[in-house]
């Protein structure tokens, strides 16, 4: 039988098991001869999107080098079909699920080790910008030496953006109260299910114990658990007040940080496994031993397992006991936001109302079996009258850190999953769209959500939005178009392109154009969805249209730049340079900016197409799908565009002469700029803490900048209004202000 290799280097050995994130095998890596964990993740046709998230977090992951978490080395895309893996540390061992079924709880020392070990890695991948949001015993590995090794940084907000649902929450049993009300937490969420871990190490049992998901659900919401202290002897009282704090309802109750915790757990009278006696004045108290001595017990008999592992089964299957399987809820994992600094003490929104059984059922709580996993997935349908019926929600009311020159306060809005794309500002009211079904209204003063919306029946996988006059033009699936009115329900009109939407749609006038992989642009009518006419091109259209002075100015993958005719559909000219081109263009004074991916910027004339000149943009000469130029802006006689040469350009937008350029230390990757009173804001793409930086636009100079605290990528320009800057990041939006960048964080 043939051998699968991967990337030309990773040799598939044998098989090791399969759940809910896809197959675990063992591996050999043919260039430095070692032995690997190789896991498969499943791609779906249509998911560059996801294809792209994948790729960051897994550079992510691979970024943390801690003892305590599984090294990430290498990732990568079969070319043949598509299967995205990652090459990780081989590690033998069982997970900590494997060991409380098969052994028990371990002894208390043992257990607050085990404890000691998995703070301290959570604190470096806090530290880090990472927050995990899917901890269990399951995803904690012992390993042959006694050490305690963490596992899936960096895929869960993949798997995730890949769950049709879009709504998948997390395990359960382990899940922080916050969760339940739809906020995206923050590492103190982490604390909570780490809570629930040493709970259940100490005690053999979860917090809560419940035989349906609602009952779960309303039990971290409202009910305290038993001290394990109560359900254990030998539990010291320090040790009992510890996990208490960690399971804490508010956030703000917790420990402050996971730092916190591992010192908590070495302090005296917890990391002996007994309160302290009072010290005499001849004795002070013992140290803690640090986590580079020997472990505190002989770690249990061990099978040999690579990194990722399959799930035990049910209760039926672990053998009689008091401490046979608890894991009987569902369980699947859950995405993870990605706060620069340490997010232990960031501002979770004050906690809303408690949401009773009937509400939850309105939710729609149900579990779904498959592929040998049990995955729960909550679909927020609501009733039209609960405004938390959906999605995330806006802190504006919150402690302010500065004030605009309009009076607005900055502010962040939490979303509950992927945010795919920036915002769209229309009529005082930025749309946000979560990845899935979800177009929330925020108000751009203040931050709070007036309404979610989303089209009924119908699938959004890709985050192209546009809103104007009341409606929101929606890119589905299958090359639909929706058109819906800014407060929810069926769509006034569908259009059905000749394959996948793709580009989000422009409005302009009473017309809506936009460019699908069936090598046309679409202009419909805005109020019937009628096509007034289709413009044929060589090659997949993938950026949104310019539309000005009655010409519409679009890019092709068929590497010409066109203008077409706004009324009529009829081409007026076309430009072809060397490679594709997927940048919208800026127009000013009757000349076309628009980059490609040769890196060049061109200056064309807007009536007949001719060049006026050409600049490098800087980079490597491979074209690279994935990493664009930047859309380019005029302002005050000047362009700013983002090259591939990691600088932000400033270009005379007469000759092309470069007046400077703007870079950062690292690597700097621009997203589109946005220019208003001599500032240029600007986001990096390059990096995971979602950085806004400002620039003075006449010199370059560097004026402040504010890290979001999870990655930008490339979802969309900054938008400058109300003396604001609004910018997402994966998680959310966030509200900055323009003159000071003072924002939340």
């Amino acid at each position: 039988m043939a051998v699968r290799v991967l990337g030309d280097r990773y040799e598939l050995v044998s098989f090791v098991g399969r759940g809910g994130m896809g197959e675990v095998w063992e591996g050999r890596d043919r260039v430095i001869r070692r032995r690997v964990a190789v896991k498969l993740l499943p791609y779906r046709r249509g998911g560059e999107l996801s294809t792209e998230l994948f790729f960051r977090e897994a550079r992510t992951a691979g970024g943390l080098s801690h003892r305590g978490v599984v090294t990430v080395y290498d990732m990568g895309q079969d070319p043949g079909d598509g299967t995205l893996f990652l090459v990780m540390e081989f590690v033998e061992g069982r997970d900590l699920a494997a060991v409380l079924r098969e052994d028990g709880p371990p002894a208390v020392p043992v257990a607050v080790d085990w404890g000691v070990q998995g703070a301290a890695a959570l604190a470096a991948a806090h530290d880090a910008g990472i927050v995990h949001r899917d901890l269990k015993p399951a995803n904690l590995m012992l390993t042959s030496g006694g050490d305690i090794k963490i596992l899936d940084f960096g895929i869960a907000r993949f798997m995730v953006a890949t769950d049709k649902s879009s709504k998948v929450m997390g395990t359960l049993a382990y899940m922080a109260p916050e969760r339940f009300r739809e906020h995206s937490g923050d590492a103190r969420t982490d604390l909570y299910a780490f809570g629930c871990v040493l709970y259940e190490l100490l005690t053999g049992d979860t917090p809560f114990s419940a035989a349906d998901p609602v009952s779960m659900m309303t039990a971290h919401l409202q009910q305290t658990p038993t001290p394990p202290g109560e359900l254990r002897p030998g539990v010291p009282a320090a040790l009992d007040d510890l996990v208490m704090r960690l399971l804490a309802k508010d956030p703000a109750d917790r420990p402050a940080s996971a730092a916190d915790v591992r010192d908590a757990l070495r302090a005296p009278g917890i990391a002996s496994g007994a309160d302290p006696a009072p010290p005499s004045a001849a004795e002070a108290p013992s140290t803690a031993p640090a986590r580079d001595t020997p472990p505190l017990h002989t770690p249990p008999p061990v099978e040999r397992t690579p990194t990722e592992h399959t799930p035990g089964g049910p209760a039926a299957d672990a053998g009689p006991g008091p401490f046979a399987d608890r894991h009987h809820l569902p369980t699947q994992t859950a995405p993870p936001p990605e706060p620069a600094h340490r997010p232990a003490a960031g501002g979770e929104p004050a906690p809303g109302p408690l949401p009773g059984r009937r509400r939850a059922l309105r939710l729609g709580l149900g579990a779904a079996l498959a592929a040998g996993v049990t995955g729960l997935a909550l679909f927020p349908w609501g009733d039209g009258q609960d405004g938390s019926a959906a999605g995330g929600t806006g802190t504006g009311a919150g402690a302010p850190s500065g004030t605009s020159a309009h009076g607005a306060q900055p502010w962040h809005y939490y979303a509950s999953t992927l945010v795919p794309r920036g915002p769209a500002l229309s009529g005082g009211v930025l749309y946000l769209f979560e990845e899935g079904i979800w177009i929330h209204a925020v108000d751009a003063l203040t931050g709070e959500k007036r309404s979610s919306v989303t089209v009924y029946g119908a699938e959004l996988p890709n985050g192209f939005l546009a809103a104007a006059g009341g409606m929101l033009f929606v890119g589905g699936a299958k090359g639909k178009l929706y058109a819906v009115r800014s407060t929810g329900g069926s769509p006034t009109w569908t259009f059905t392109a000749g394959n996948d939407i793709g580009c989000a749609p422009t409005v302009a006038g009473k017309l809506v154009l936009v460019g699908s992989l069936d090598k046309s642009l679409h202009a419909l009518d805005t109020a019937t969805g009628t096509e007034k006419w289709s413009f044929a091109t060589g090659g997949f259209v993938l950026s949104p249209v310019t539309v000005a002075h009655g010409t519409v100015f679009v890019g092709s993958d068929d590497r010409n730049f066109y203008a077409v005719d706004a009324a009529t559909g009829a081409r007026k000219w076309a430009f072809r340079a060397g490679s594709t081109f997927r940048a919208t263009a800026a127009v000013d004074r009757g000349v076309v900016y628009v980059p490609n991916n040769d890196q060049t910027l061109y200056a064309l004339d807007a009536a007949t197409g001719a060049k006026n000149w050409a600049v490098p943009l800087g980079g490597g000469t491979k074209p690279d799908a994935n990493d664009f130029p930047s859309c380019p802006v005029v302002a005050d006689g000047t362009v700013y565009v983002g090259g591939r040469d990691n600088l932000l350009h400033a270009l005379d937008a007469k000759t092309g002469r470069t007046k400077w350029t703007y870079g950062i230390s690292g690597d700097f990757r621009p997203t589109t700029p946005a220019v208003a009173d001599g500032t240029v804001y600007v986001g990096n793409r390059a990096e995971p803490y979602g950085t806004l930086c400002a620039v003075d636009a006449s010199t370059g100079r560097k004026r402040w900048s504010f890290r979001t605290g999870s990655a930008v990528g490339d979802i969309g320009a900054p938008v400058v209004a109300n003396g604001l800057v609004y910018v997402a990041n994966r998680d959310g939006l966030y509200a900055v202000v323009a003159a000071t960048g003072q924002g939340r964080s």
